[in-house]
């Protein structure tokens, strides 16, 4: 957070003292914004397409870091210039002083600045994890992707679980579980039906005991992911505004000069 604050105030800087120079016009331009959007798409592309397999033996698929392309140098490089190249735009209107006039293209700007905010700083502040949780013993640690186990914070205990199957088939068709967390609090998970612990953490049902629920027994213990996204809300907002902003374009008509 203190990175990303650091940022801004250097490109307000080189907004306020170099605004006028021909770098800083360029990197502000409809130029700019349209070669870094279709270098990025090109990336997304490419990495769409490249399978993971490809990207082992050292070879130059793995150079480039396309094992997780989202989570790539190269990926993180151009969301970061088109960061600033929206910072830089939405500051150069602000010290215009036009707000009025301005207020749908700042929206739609601020918007995508504040989407894609969320997505980068929100990628690495991410915490996913699965827990086993029991009927016997109360469940208060969780595993990460890497192997690691850390704490969760709070404990869950399995107390009910529920199989619903078709009538026809006996298939599954839902199956739930009902879970105490430090025994103050009553949780119920289902499949698509998370459960919200706080403003940033959600638990959704993965899994469950299939040996024991395959054959119509009581089942031993469900498996919980936890996920915890403090960007989220960060991410939607920006949605939000963006919606809201070409709506808004959209209703007034076209705006000369967007770009100055």
């Amino acid at each position: 957070m203190g990175l990303l604050v650091a940022c801004l105030l250097l490109l307000w800087v080189i907004e306020s003292e170099g605004g006028e120079r021909r770098i800083v016009r360029w990197l502000r331009s409809l130029t700019a914004s349209c070669w870094l959007l279709g270098i990025l798409v090109a990336w997304c592309v490419v990495g769409g397409l490249v399978p993971p397999q490809w990207a082992t033996g050292g070879n130059v698929w793995e150079k480039l870091g396309f094992q997780f392309f989202p989570a790539t140098w190269g990926f993180n490089l151009l969301l970061f210039l088109l960061l600033s190249h929206l910072a830089l735009v939405v500051i150069h209107r602000i010290r215009k002083r036009q707000l009025r006039h301005d207020a749908p293209f700042l929206l739609v700007h601020l918007g995508l600045l504040t989407a894609l905010t969320g997505g980068l700083v929100g990628t690495t502040d991410r915490v996913e994890g699965r827990a086993i949780v029991s009927r016997e013993a109360e469940c208060r640690t969780m595993f990460l992707r890497d192997g690691s186990v850390v704490p969760l914070g709070f404990g869950m205990h399995l107390t009910d679980f529920s199989i619903e199957r078709n009538e026809k088939d006996g298939s599954i068709v839902q199956y739930t579980a009902g879970i105490d967390i430090d025994s103050t609090e009553h949780a119920t998970l289902a499949v698509n039906h998370p459960y919200a612990t706080g403003w940033a953490e959600d638990l959704y049902l993965n899994s469950y005991d299939v040996r024991h629920g395959a054959t119509g027994e009581e089942v031993e213990y469900a498996i919980v992911q936890i996920v915890r996204e403090p960007w989220k809300y960060a991410l939607l907002a920006g949605i939000l505004q963006l919606a809201i902003g070409i709506v808004w374009l959209v209703l007034k008509g076209r705006t000369p000069y967007i770009y100055k």
